[in-house]
């Protein structure tokens, strides 16, 4: 994964060309921008020229780009179900939102560039 301005791409290699094809995942459900490049310093430069003219393109037509997720995920759980969670992050002695984040990674993984 590479972060810029905020926008996180991920990377994929496709050996039958010997091409890596990058895409922006944090913008919400389909990419503002993909780009490719045979080796990693071109990528590097051609992700954050996609994020630049993205944001360049936004500004010239008026448009409000699409902002990577900030972080915050308001989540409906149901009452027995909170009860539950906050009983388990009781006695994990956890906040409930870190006892929820930790139950995230272990199904997710942590995010790019995290310690364990």
């Amino acid at each position: 994964m590479m972060e810029y301005r905020g926008y996180v791409a991920a990377v994929e290699f496709d050996d039958s060309i010997d091409v890596l094809h990058g895409r922006i995942v944090n913008s919400g459900s389909y990419p503002i921008a993909t780009f490719e490049a045979t080796d990693a310093r071109q990528l590097r430069k051609e992700f954050e020229r996609s994020v630049d003219e993205y944001l360049a393109w936004c500004e010239e037509d008026g448009v409000e780009p699409r902002r990577p997720f900030s972080g915050r995920l308001n989540v409906r759980l149901g009452s027995e179900l909170h009860s539950l969670v906050a009983a388990a992050a009781g006695a994990s002695q956890m906040s409930i939102n870190s006892w929820i984040v930790r139950a995230l990674h272990r199904t997710v993984g942590p995010p790019s560039g995290s310690q364990p």
